[in-house]
C-alpha cells in the first residue's frame, strides 16, 4: 500500500511538473508571437547615461517589415555626426518544423570603412553601437534556443505577471538567462534580468508608455541598466507606424552599402 501511493504521488508530481513546463513554454510561444504588423517605421531616440550621470544623444530610423515568415529590421543611425550613416539589417527566422533553430542573418554598415561586415552568431550577446542593448535584444530570439520555466507570479504596475525564465542551452552564451515579467493578459514584457556566465545578474530592463496602437501592444520606453558597470541606455519609440508603406528595397545588403537608406 505504501509503495502504491509512492508511486502514486510520484506520478502526480511528474504529471505537475510537465504541465508546468509546457504551460512556461505556451506562455513563451505567445510573447514570442506577439502581433506587430506586416510593417512599422519609427524614430528611435537613445540616450546612453554612463557612472558619472554624463548622457550622449543619438537618434535611429527603423523599418520593419514580414516577408513570408521571415521578420526584416533595418536601423539607420541618424545623429549625432561621429555615428551617422552606420546602419544595421537583420533577417530573422523561424524555427525548423522539427523545434531546431534558424540562426538569423545580420550585417552591419560602418561608413568610416565604407563597409558591410557580417554579424557573426558569437557576436549576437555583444552590445549595440554602445548601447546596452545585444544584437540579440533587437530581434526576435529563436524560442529553440532556451529551455524555459516559471519561477512564480508577481503584480508589476497593477498587473499580474508570470515570472518566466529563458535559460540557454548554449553553455557558451555570454547572457546564460534571462528572467522576464509577462503580463497575463496580454503577454506584455514589463521587467526583465539578465545574467552572466557565471549566473551574476547583468543588466535589469524596465519597459514603460505602453499602450495599444492600431490594436497591436506597442512598448515605447525602455531603459537597460549593466548593474556590473552602472551604465544605463534609454529608447524611446516616437513617430510608430503600423502597416503603412516602407520602401521594401531598404531591406537589402546593397541599400546598406549604398547608404540609401533614409
Amino acid at each position: 500500500m505504501k509503495n502504491t501511493s509512492l508511486k502514486l504521488l510520484s506520478a502526480t508530481l511528474l504529471i505537475a511538473a510537465t504541465s508546468f513546463a509546457q504551460s512556461a513554454n505556451e506562455i513563451a510561444k505567445k510573447v514570442h508571437d506577439l502581433p506587430n504588423g506586416k510593417t512599422s517605421s519609427s524614430t528611435i531616440s537613445i540616450t546612453l547615461i554612463d557612472k558619472n550621470g554624463k548622457t550622449r544623444g543619438r537618434e535611429i530610423a527603423s523599418y520593419t517589415m514580414k516577408d513570408g515568415t521571415t521578420d526584416k529590421t533595418v536601423l539607420v543611425f541618424k545623429t549625432p555626426r561621429d555615428v551617422a550613416g552606420i546602419s544595421y539589417l537583420s533577417y530573422d527566422y523561424p524555427d525548423k518544423a522539427d523545434g531546431s533553430t534558424v540562426d538569423s542573418d545580420s550585417w552591419i554598415y560602418l561608413p568610416a570603412m565604407k563597409k558591410v561586415r557580417r554579424v557573426s552568431g558569437s557576436s549576437k550577446d555583444d552590445d549595440f553601437q554602445g548601447t546596452d542593448f545585444t544584437y540579440d535584444d533587437l530581434g526576435n530570439r529563436n524560442l529553440s534556443k532556451d529551455n524555459f520555466a516559471i519561477l512564480g507570479e508577481e503584480k508589476v504596475n497593477g498587473a499580474d505577471c508570470w515570472i518566466l525564465e529563458a535559460k540557454a542551452k548554449d553553455s557558451k552564451a555570454k547572457i546564460s538567462r534571462r528572467v522576464s515579467w509577462v503580463d497575463k493578459k496580454t503577454f506584455v514584457t514589463y521587467k526583465g534580468e539578465y545574467y552572466d556566465k557565471q549566473n551574476r545578474l547583468q543588466k535589469t530592463l524596465i519597459c514603460e508608455n505602453i499602450k495599444q496602437i492600431k490594436g497591436y501592444w506597442s512598448t515605447q520606453k525602455m531603459t537597460m541598466t549593466n548593474v556590473q558597470t552602472n551604465h544605463k541606455t534609454v529608447y524611446e519609440v516616437k513617430d510608430l507606424k503600423y502597416d503603412e508603406k516602407v520602401n521594401e528595397s531598404f531591406f537589402t545588403v546593397s541599400a546598406l552599402e549604398r547608404e540609401q537608406i533614409k
